[in-house]
């Protein structure tokens, strides 16, 4: 990138200069992950009972953790009605009951209904059970009402089996997105809505058991899954993925850890392209990996390496692949400050389902390649301050092949494509700086995460589509014991675009112009069971661009209640 020293520098003096935010308590830790908050522009609801399968049984004999600050960035929600996660304390399947229906209902501009429901259990000593579901869409949207309308609609459910032998789970869940190629160019009167409708299904199943070392009476803990997953549209693209993970844990003394992880699945995807040609491709892969984990006094160590392998028909991506996997903390002052180094690796699947959740306005004749991150390495400090301030730094330098970015189809720009940067090496610059406050009612939240590419590919100028900057601030406030009020800051910045002609192939790089959102939430709880809310999305009616030629939904309002039986 033409000005990539310039951001590096900018980048430096930003990570100095950027205040200290906040943390819940003393004992709140951070994790060793970038955080990186997105957003996307519509009804923001939390989703009901999606955490249900957190529901889980405890050892009574916790193993020391090494010390790590890990740094929790999630506020007050709107669920304060809804079924709360319980602790509970595994001891011949004596534990506490939990038992929990619930319906939530709203209505928005857009003509937008919204239901979401759910039936969870855990008060069989031996078995856990869970079903939910979600329908939400708009009749209308921001460019040409109903061509632009949307909706996702999803039902999933889970259960788990407690025996002397183990932990037998399952999941299964359906989700279904629609949406229309809203982007077109022409008159809008001549554009029929279901010629440019797009549905997204995927189906998706895992069978697993888990056998942790306090019921095998050994040093080793044991967990399998087998998982099924299917995406399809309504353009003959579909994805089949079929595999296993098995993760193995061997305690050694002094509470050091060896795990071990292999992970494969066999992947076809196929595909009819905008010229009728066939596309059936094998996307097999599969990763095994290694580490060691141990304390000494102030030091925290994981150490290990990973190998991947990719069976992509594409000559690209057909190889072994290897990567570090090292992560080393230094406790400088005891809950209080710490520094990390992290170097690793590791192939990057870039799938039909990943592509699509991330853009569903994808061409037919889209193509597929794994990113090989060759190397990671990341610097950073956490920090815990007067006991409610946390905080955690960090600056990075990744190595990338195969980097993909999405570009607009030149023969139909409201479909897009991948174009990736297989002639050289993409090199990543990243500063990520989060931090969160809090104090008896308040809670402020923040992130900053800047990247900055250097591209090699004498195709790809740009790093289209990949934003400069995320930024994020989030402020909740409880007030007396029934009111919840909630605000929401995001700002995006440094987003470019390619457009070409489709005649003469001249490119164009378009800048889009700077994301900046303002979101609203009140939750007022009439009793223990019955709750009602009101949200406004947008609040200064910003037709932005997530993606070149598609303008979000501006002004959103939605009110609505919420029962628990």
């Amino acid at each position: 990138m033409k000005n990539f020293n310039r951001y590096i520098i900018f980048a430096f003096c930003l990570l100095i200069g950027t205040p200290l935010m906040a943390q819940n308590n003393d004992n709140s830790n951070l994790d060793n992950a970038e955080v990186v908050i997105e957003k996307n522009s519509s009804y923001e609801l939390q989703t009901m009972g999606r955490e249900y399968d957190k529901i889980q049984r405890i050892e009574k004999k916790v193993k020391p953790s090494p010390q790590n600050y890990e740094l929790e960035l999630i506020g007050m929600n709107l669920n304060d009605s809804l079924p709360k996660q319980l602790p509970a304390v595994i001891d011949d399947h004596e534990e506490k009951k939990y038992y929990s229906k619930y319906i939530r209902v709203g209505y928005g501009n857009f003509i937008t209904p919204y239901i979401e429901g759910g039936l969870n259990s855990n008060r069989n000593p031996d078995f856990d059970y869970g079903v939910n579901f979600l329908h939400r869409s708009s009749q209308e949207g921001s460019v040409s009402r109903k061509l632009s309308a949307g909706s996702h609609n999803a039902v999933d459910g889970f259960g788990k089996y407690f025996s002397d032998y183990g932990t037998s789970s399952f999941s299964v869940g359906y989700d279904r997105v629609g949406t229309h190629f809203y982007g077109a160019e022409g008159d809008e009167t001549q554009i029929s809505q279901d010629s440019i409708k797009q549905i997204i299904n995927n189906i998706s199943l895992k069978v697993g058991h888990e056998m942790p070392s306090y019921l095998t009476g050994n040093s080793y803990s044991l967990k399998g899954d087998l998982f099924f997953d299917y995406t399809s549209d309504k353009f003959d693209a579909n994805e089949l993925e079929i595999g296993v993970d098995i993760h193995g844990e061997y305690e050694l003394l002094n509470d050091a850890k060896i795990h071990l992880n292999l992970i494969g699945a066999f992947n076809q995807y196929k595909n009819q392209s905008t010229t009728d040609q066939a596309i059936e491709l094998n996307r097999s892969w599969m990763k095994f990996g290694g580490v060691y984990e141990a304390n000494f006094d102030e030091w925290y160590i994981k150490a290990g390496a990973k190998i991947a392998y990719s069976a992509d028909t594409i000559s690209y991506d057909k190889n072994f692949y290897f990567y570090p996997d090292v992560f080393v903390e230094y406790t400088i002052s005891e809950d209080e400050l710490a520094a990390f180094l992290e170097i690793k690796g590791d192939l990057n699947l870039v799938d039909y389902k990943s592509l699509t959740n991330e853009n569903p306005w994808v061409s037919n004749d889209l193509t597929l390649l794994h990113e090989n991150r060759l190397i990671d390495v990341r610097l950073g400090a956490d920090a815990i301050v007067g006991g409610d301030v946390g905080i955690r730094g960090s600056i990075g330098y990744a190595v990338v092949q195969n980097m993909g970015f999405f570009i607009n189809d030149p023969t139909d720009v409201s479909r897009f494509l991948m174009a990736y940067a297989t002639e050289g090496n993409t090199g990543v610059f990243n500063v990520n700086v989060a931090g969160s406050w809090t104090q008896r009612e308040w809670m402020v939240t923040a992130s900053t995460n800047w990247n900055m590419y250097s591209i090699s590919d004498d195709l790809i100028s740009d790093p289209y589509h990949k934003p400069l900057a995320v930024n994020n601030v989030s402020v909740a406030y409880k007030y007396l014991s029934n009111w919840t009020f909630k605000a929401d800051i995001y700002n995006k910045i440094g987003l470019k675009a390619l457009e070409v002609d489709a005649q003469t192939a001249e490119q164009k790089t378009i800048s889009l112009p700077m994301i900046f959102d303002l979101n609203l939430s009140a939750q007022y709880n009439i009793n223990e069971n019955l709750d009602a809310f009101v949200l406004v999305n947008n609040l200064f009616a910003q037709t932005y661009e997530n993606y070149y030629r598609y303008n979000v939904k501006g002004f959103q309002l939605m009110a609505g209640v919420g029962y628990r039986f």
